[in-house]
């Protein structure tokens, strides 16, 4: 389901985005005034949001650290937003100074500022690309120098399907990178389902006449579920992001259930 609000925003513009946004959330520096009065907007009609983000910038933490322990060294990041505040290449280089990581996302100016934020490091990228073609990913000079698609690698769509609709196919683009990738690779998917709450402060939004958020698309759990097909969906599967290997009990919500976003992580056998 896509919440029927359109976005002023086009590609490379300067206008409040979402990557900013979040950025604002996560105590970053790569935002600016207009951003941060969205954010707070938003913050008024859905308080838990910013929470939500930095959970799940927890989970992604938690997910790279698995994978390294599992042998991953190679990281492909898709709509990855601004690489800052505990990101892939942070988490990954802490552990292993030559783990790769490249970032992909389609905004010009997002991946300005990503170039400037890993200016120096050989080992992590970002790439300006349309990551519904995973053939024109693969393809781009960047990938080609860090990433090698013969050995394990894995591949983190930690929300990138929120805004990209059904008529772009997310299940296809899953299995087109999935097809693409080597024995031993995984691709860890997190999403947002349909809930009251979400629903309700978007109509508040609309209401109050705050300003235009991006197009959000939103799907069961059951549809995310259906996107680790001829994947070997790993322990403890699909769930609330909280639940998905917590490394302490501040990381477990007091309402798991009620949360109605979920993650999971599968290997290709």
């Amino acid at each position: 389901m896509a919440l029927p609000i359109h976005t002023a925003q086009q590609e490379g513009s300067t206008q409040p985005n979402i990557a900013r946004i979040t950025d604002y959330w996560l105590d970053g520096a790569h935002h600016d005034d207009a951003d941060q009065r969205v954010a707070d907007n938003i913050s008024v009609c859905a308080p838990y949001m910013p929470y939500l983000v930095r959970s799940q910038r927890a989970l992604l933490g938690r997910m790279v650290r698995h994978l390294l322990g599992e042998g991953i060294t190679q990281f492909l990041d898709l709509g990855s937003g601004i690489p800052t505040r505990d990101h892939v290449h942070e988490v990954v280089q802490s552990v292993d100074p030559s783990g790769k990581v490249v970032y992909v996302d389609i905004d010009p100016h997002v991946v300005a500022v990503g170039r400037d934020v890993l200016a120096g490091n050989d080992n992590a990228t970002i790439v300006q690309a349309d990551f519904r073609d995973h053939d024109a990913v693969f393809a781009t000079p960047e990938v080609a120098r860090l990433i090698d698609p013969e050995q394990p690698l894995a591949i983190l769509m930690i929300e990138a399907f929120v805004h990209i609709s059904d008529e772009d196919g997310p299940a296809g683009i899953v299995s087109g990178y999935r097809d693409r990738v080597s024995t031993g690779s995984y691709l860890a998917i997190s999403h947002c389902s349909e809930n009251e709450d979400l629903l309700a402060a978007y109509q508040m939004f609309e209401r109050m006449a705050l300003g235009a958020p991006p197009i959000v698309n939103l799907r069961s759990r059951e549809e995310l579920t259906s996107y680790f097909a001829r994947l070997d969906l790993i322990e403890p599967g699909e769930v609330p992001i909280h639940l998905w290997r917590p490394e302490s009990d501040d990381e477990v919500d007091r309402n798991p259930d009620q949360v109605q976003m979920h993650a999971g992580m599968g290997r290709k056998l």
